[in-house]
């Protein structure tokens, strides 16, 4: 890691953020490391987005944009590649980062093994008036090798994650063919390939929508799908984890109530862990869907894990 102050290519897709994309901007240009260039990708929004991009005089603003709607994923890997910096850091167009981000994850970068190539940061997820900090504390570990953990679940939100542009190339990118869960995905391929390091402050404050893809069971069923299959090798060493993730495929059917395909992955995490007590209450709570299911998950990682 060169200690010249490097140049952060700051990569922003968006797609109808009007509303929000000011606040996304002004948070990037307000860090207290200056020497960034931020890449807003337009993935064919239909608002007033070029407009609030275009009112910006800052030099360091660069605005790319499609007539067509391509995928948040397409947008990222045209902002990654069309970069000038040897360092990339991912941001989403209605979150916000805090002022010193940038400078401590490049100290911390500094600071660490040469083997360290991702630094990722703490989040502060707010939702109305809930809110909760990741990484959560069933994480573990939450720095160096950090697979298995990233197996369980995504822990590193794509905002919170500053690498070098190799590495990005290295992994191939984010996966186009995913409709959600991207940043899970591509956690999974950096954390097997690198080690992290994590600055634990909550230095990105971000802000579920209620147009957001997460609300898209279908969207959800399809992404978990690939990213199980694509990532079979890995999740098969690690059976109960596997387990869970069948567990909680099935519960979204439930909510699709596509029975078929429910029973099809309940069979599947039950064969993996048969008899098992924790796979008996996984069960019962899979059949009462999917947000059940994911408050039994984390009632269950914050009591044994």
């Amino acid at each position: 890691m060169c200690k010249d102050k490097p140049l952060v290519s700051v990569v922003i897709p968006t797609y109808n953020r009007a509303n929000t994309i000011k606040r996304c901007i002004d948070s990037v240009l307000n860090q207290t490391y200056k020497n960034i260039e931020v890449i807003v990708v337009d993935d064919g929004s239909t608002d007033k987005t070029k407009e609030v991009v275009d009112s910006y005089e800052d030099p360091r603003v660069r605005y790319i944009s499609y007539r067509t709607n391509r995928g948040a994923n397409y947008a990222r890997n045209t902002g990654i590649k069309k970069g000038k910096g040897e360092l990339i850091a991912l941001q989403d167009s209605d979150d916000a980062w805090h002022p010193e981000k940038i400078e401590k994850q490049l100290q911390a970068y500094v600071n660490s093994p040469s083997d360290h190539k991702v630094v990722y940061t703490g989040t502060l997820i707010k939702n109305g008036r809930k809110q909760f900090y990741m990484p959560e504390k069933w994480v573990h570990p939450k720095e160096g090798d950090v697979h298995r953990p990233m197996l369980r679940s995504t822990f590193a939100n794509t905002v919170t994650i500053l690498t070098k542009k190799e590495c990005l190339e290295q992994i191939g990118y984010f996966d186009e063919n995913i409709p959600r869960a991207q940043d899970w995905e591509l956690g999974l391929r950096l954390s097997k390939k690198y080690k992290f390091k994590l600055v634990d402050e909550p230095l990105v404050t971000t802000y579920p929508s209620k147009g957001s893809i997460t609300k898209n069971y279908e969207a959800h069923a399809d992404a978990y799908e690939i990213i199980l299959e694509k990532h079979k090798d890995s999740f098969m060493k690690h059976p109960d984890i596997l387990s869970s993730h069948y567990f909680f495929l099935a519960a979204i059917y439930f909510n699709l109530d596509n029975w078929k395909k429910a029973i099809i992955n309940i069979k599947k995490a039950y064969g993996l862990k048969p008899l098992h007590p924790i796979t008996i209450m996984r069960l019962l709570a899979s059949l009462l869907g999917s947000d059940f299911y994911r408050q039994f998950r984390g009632l269950y990682r914050r009591i044994f894990l």
